[in-house]
């Protein structure tokens, strides 16, 4: 079984992080009015700013933020055990297509973190085509529209919501909160998967 894994939103909880500095660079150095597409996924999106109010807030944040940002709960774990059952894991990002240099940032902190994984593609624009041409199994997204793109070409995709768009589930899409679900029901089509201390060992303190 091969899985495809997001990186921001899904390995790192940075898109909540940019949206609370966005809010506060638009509340302090803009000097606007808030939100005004709250519809929108892409922080960038949300707010009325020009061209060069959005370049100068990539310019001010995207780097340093990349460096502060927390994993999401049980990442490391959760691939760790995923690993573990011999699943391969590729992790596929559109990072880099605003700024190349974050590229190099992500790899030494996934590195730093010791988060597993076998291959690793960023500056992605078109996921769907490239989780089929890897053949992957089950992919793992935040992206609201990235998931139906996934699902409607048959790709079983988790909904890692972290936003206010809401998707209709099907037998290709599942809505999840967090990886311990994820792992969940990834197991549950491993039928000879049975718990052991190995196991448990990953999530003891």
């Amino acid at each position: 079984m091969i899985i495809g894994v997001d990186i921001d939103g899904v390995i790192l909880d940075f898109e909540r992080l940019m949206r609370t500095y966005a809010e506060f660079y638009d509340l302090l150095f803009l000097e606007k009015k808030g939100i005004v597409n709250p519809q929108a996924f892409a922080y960038l999106d949300k707010y009325d700013w020009t061209e060069k109010e959005r370049k100068k807030f990539v310019d001010m944040f995207l780097i340093n933020n990349t460096y502060q940002t927390n994993l999401l709960p049980c990442v490391k774990e959760a691939l760790t055990l995923l690993k573990t059952l011999n699943l391969k894991i590729i992790i596929i990002s559109q990072r880099g297509l605003i700024k190349k240099e974050t590229q190099l940032v992500v790899h030494d902190l996934l590195k730093a973190q010791q988060i597993p994984y076998d291959d690793i593609y960023f500056a992605i624009k078109d996921k769907l085509k490239l989780c089929q041409e890897l053949n992957i199994n089950y992919m793992i997204e935040d992206n609201p529209h990235i998931c139906e793109a996934l699902s409607n070409n048959k790709i079983m995709t988790y909904y890692l919501k972290d936003c206010n768009i809401k998707l209709s589930e099907n037998n290709y899409l599942k809505e999840v909160n967090n990886w311990g679900e994820i792992c969940r029901d990834i197991i549950a089509h491993i039928p000879q998967f049975k718990s052991n201390k190995s196991y448990q060992k990953l999530f003891k303190k």
